[in-house]
């Protein structure tokens, strides 16, 4: 069973006072999923006795989605697409990516995770600016003198403050001391 799923419910059951629905694995193709709600929904209780099909259906619960609020009625598509990114990257980068690509399809957003995530600082206790310096001070140092190495740090501060402030890359907190840096040009 997937980390990743959604309780699908049926509502013309719902709306007669009965609870009938099933968890159905949010990662699998969106083919895959029709069927499971399309075998749910035939075996309707409310449908049944009333010799009616029941056709309609919403998402009532879901688990392993993060950041996401999904919708009772959000797209299988939209929903498969968030699962597959959700496989390799981080929930927070995930919501931020399909909230700012809203206009695209679902399936666009992919490309833009895989294009602008950057890296992932563990450990760092202090802010975007802390984080984003954390994660250039590797190649400034390579890149600066011997004589200013020991200004290594203040360099990477003052350069990500200035990345920061000019759009070039953003940071997504988690929690727990984790960021995530993206490049905003991607």
């Amino acid at each position: 069973m997937s980390d990743l799923r959604i309780y699908v419910a049926s509502l013309s059951d719902y709306n007669n006072g009965i609870l009938h629905g099933r968890w159905i694995d949010a990662d699998q193709d969106v083919d895959t999923i029709h069927e499971e709600i399309a075998e749910m929904l035939k075996a309707s209780p409310v449908a049944r006795q009333y010799g009616d099909v029941a056709e309609e259906y919403a998402i009532h619960d879901y688990d392993g989605f993060g950041e996401f609020n999904l919708g009772e009625y959000e797209s299988l598509k939209k929903i498969t697409a968030i699962a597959n990114a959700l496989d390799e990257y981080p929930s927070v980068v995930v919501a931020h990516y399909f909230t700012e690509n809203s206009h695209l399809e679902p399936e666009e957003v992919l490309p833009k995770i895989q294009e602008g995530f950057i890296a992932t600082i563990k450990d760092c206790w202090g802010d975007d600016t802390k984080a984003l310096a954390e994660y250039l001070y590797d190649e400034i140092e390579s890149e600066l003198p011997e004589r200013f190495k020991s200004h290594t740090q203040a360099v990477a501060e003052s350069m990500a403050h200035d990345y920061l402030m000019g759009g070039d890359y953003y940071v997504k907190y988690e929690g727990g001391g984790t960021y995530h840096i993206l490049d905003c040009h991607a």
